[in-house]
């Protein structure tokens, strides 16, 4: 019999941080720089690109350590630092590593109320769970904070593995680990998650984040399990 396994999104499918990368640069910022009054807002222009999985089709298998990874999305950090609190280039690199333990800070990460529920009732009926995500180095640290240890079989961050969805490898990298099974892709990105899995010979189910050419959509997990019944 195969394996059924659902493909899980990680961030805004299962947990939420509040403002993400805006908000982590702007608590640091205002911590840690006298009379720094920034706030979220003002830093997002200057996040649109220099992130991985701003090209997605850019492979980084050479960068291997969770060390190598932030040391090559540092400059996106510290630029940013430096522009918008006008503090000199030496001290926002200075900051980086702050940045670095506020984005990962668990008590910054919830989970959405329908997660475990669904996870639980979806377990019980035969269902396999991994996550695949656009994400930091620590990823499973930070699932295992939230305590979805319990349900995630396993975690495969694009941090790691080295491409990021909708790149052809990302997904083939969970297949490998996970060969006889009838895999579903859960998220809330319709052109990453759903497109992204549907051109690799996935199903896919957008949730949260609702999208005119999305076919199945689920406002929350609230409805997921009764809709997989008998899948």
């Amino acid at each position: 019999m195969r394996v059924k396994l659902l493909i899980w999104d990680f961030d805004g499918t299962l947990a939420f941080r509040e403002g993400l990368w805006s908000s982590a640069l702007a608590e640091v910022a205002r911590s840690h720089i006298p009379g720094c009054t920034a706030v979220r807002e003002d830093f997002v222009p200057y996040l649109q690109s220099g992130f991985p999985w701003h090209s997605p089709l850019l492979p980084h298998t050479h960068i291997t350590t969770a060390e190598a990874w932030w040391q090559n999305l540092s400059p996106v950090i510290a630029r940013a630092l430096a522009v918008v609190t006008k503090v000199p280039a030496a001290e926002a690199d200075l900051l980086v590593p702050r940045v670095r333990s506020a984005f990962l800070d668990p008590q910054s990460w919830c989970l959405f109320e329908d997660v475990v529920p669904c996870l639980r009732t979806l377990t019980r009926a035969g269902w396999k769970h991994v996550v695949l995500s656009n994400h930091v180095p620590e990823l499973p640290a930070l699932v295992e904070a939230v305590n979805l240890t319990p349900y995630i079989a396993q975690v495969f961050t694009s941090a790691l593995v080295g491409f990021e969805k909708p790149h052809p490898q990302s997904y083939k990298a969970v297949l490998s680990a996970h060969p006889n099974a009838r895999a579903v892709m859960v998220g809330d990105n319709f052109s990453v998650d759903v497109q992204g899995a549907q051109a690799n010979g996935l199903s896919a189910i957008l949730v949260r984040k609702h999208h005119v050419d999305a076919t199945v959509f689920h406002e929350s997990l609230v409805t997921l399990p009764s809709a997989l019944a008998g899948a």
